[in-house]
């Protein structure tokens, strides 16, 4: 079996302990590793900022696996690791589209539904909403197939990789479409604040960067399916050119298409899928609220700003639909996503986070999981309505404990 040293996660933020990564070349190979480890975590594409994907038993990856995309009617089925850069141009050929995006397709299927991975839109869910059937390995080698009828499928669509490898995801899609998008400065903090249903719900995607005081680094990126999204201009938004700026991050030549229509895929993505997406060189947090708190908690951490302002290149706002997944951010709610990009110094950022936390704390936050945050296991778990079930349903299908790690330990109890 290949080999290749563990490495660290997409920014180099955090080095993995294992002592390798196993690449099984296909599903025998990939039992063998499950049913002889005490302990086994699941590299994707790294794109992540803490220790969830981490052991220091067993890491494997899949990306010597093969790798299949099957279409049939109104499904798309994804085996391996599979991006959604791959993804999408097999379904736009077949006429057919996801219901949103992430800010960047590098990301896989696999890991992005796994943590609850998002998008922006009132009316859109988190890519793990799309999820309509997984196929897991357990620690005993087997696969088992997890559609909605299953009494688990609620915990095991955005399961953090508790219930054994996803070797493929079968997802919802649709008709293809067209997304025009553009972004705007020049719209007051107020305005977007004072009604933020309004601004987050005039285009099909709105993402909102700020860096929470110099309203020149202000920007609202909306992408539309019914035109140019011109009802920004309405709150005094003025079209950019083509440099853009997301607050302190100068992008270069990465960013995909504005002011023209484009395929879905081409346009929800911030970033394009043939360049490198951000910054790279940074730490990323994000924290969810409900969408009936967004006014009071921006203006709990608008007020604690000038304490972070040296850690931070951008924030990004975003909402995400409800949804029924036990551990999504959203589960039963319409949130808003409150992001961070910090720049890439880690005592710095973990010194700061406690205080975002702790102004948040009175909206019943929960954090992005694949994201950096400090917040105690006892207040991840006090958010989480269904975490009971979801930690039984875990125990039953992995009782010796192969996919639990210290993450998982630590914020969930598992």
């Amino acid at each position: 079996m290949q080999t290749r040293p563990p490495g660290a996660t997409w920014s180099g933020n955090h080095r993995y302990r294992a002592a390798e990564t196993l690449l099984p070349g296909d599903l025998d190979e990939l039992a063998e590793v499950l049913t002889s480890a005490d302990a086994v975590r699941v590299q994707a594409t790294r794109h992540t900022f803490n220790d969830v994907g981490d052991t220091d038993g067993v890491l494997v990856s899949l990306e010597q696996l093969p790798v299949r995309i099957e279409i049939d009617g109104d499904r798309a089925r994804v085996e391996g690791l599979v991006t959604f850069a791959e993804l999408a141009p097999v379904l736009e050929a077949e006429g057919r589209a996801l219901h949103n995006l992430g800010s960047l397709p590098h990301i896989s299927v696999a890991g992005a539904t796994a943590t609850g991975t998002h998008g922006s839109g009132l009316r859109n869910g988190n890519l793990s909403s799309a999820v309509r059937a997984v196929d897991v390995m357990d620690a005993d080698g087997q696969t088992h197939h997890i559609d909605q009828t299953h009494e688990w499928f609620a915990a095991a669509a955005l399961g953090i990789g508790a219930f054994g490898v996803i070797t493929a995801v079968e997802l919802q899609t649709e008709p293809s479409y067209t997304v025009t998008q553009q972004a705007y400065t020049g719209v007051a903090w107020d305005d977007i604040v004072g009604d933020p249903e309004r601004v987050f719900g005039g285009s099909r995607s709105v993402s909102v960067f700020t860096t929470w005081g110099d309203p020149a680094h202000d920007l609202v990126w909306a992408k539309s399916d019914d035109g140019a999204p011109d009802w920004v201009e309405t709150l005094g938004g003025r079209p950019v050119g083509d440099d853009i700026h997301l607050g302190r991050i100068r992008t270069v030549d990465n960013t995909t298409p504005r002011g023209t229509p484009g395929p879905w895929h081409t346009r929800l993505p911030h970033f394009r899928a043939d360049a490198l997406p951000s910054d790279g060189d940074e730490i990323q947090s994000e924290y969810f609220v409900p969408m009936a708190s967004a006014r009071d908690a921006l203006a709990a951490v608008r007020a604690i700003a000038p304490a972070f302002s040296a850690q931070l290149l951008v924030s990004e706002l975003r909402t995400v639909a409800a949804d029924e997944l036990w551990l999504s951010p959203a589960y039963q709610r319409d949130v808003i996503a409150i992001h961070f990009t910090w720049r890439n110094d880690t005592d710095g950022v973990l010194a700061v986070l406690p205080h975002i936390e702790a102004a948040l704390a009175p909206f019943d936050v929960r954090p992005h999981w694949g994201k950096a945050f400090t917040m105690p296991g006892e207040a991840v778990r006090a958010s989480l309505a269904r975490i009971d079930d979801f930690t039984a349903a875990a125990h039953r299908v992995d009782p010796r404990g192969v996919f639990r790690n210290d993450f998982l330990r630590r914020t969930l109890g598992l």
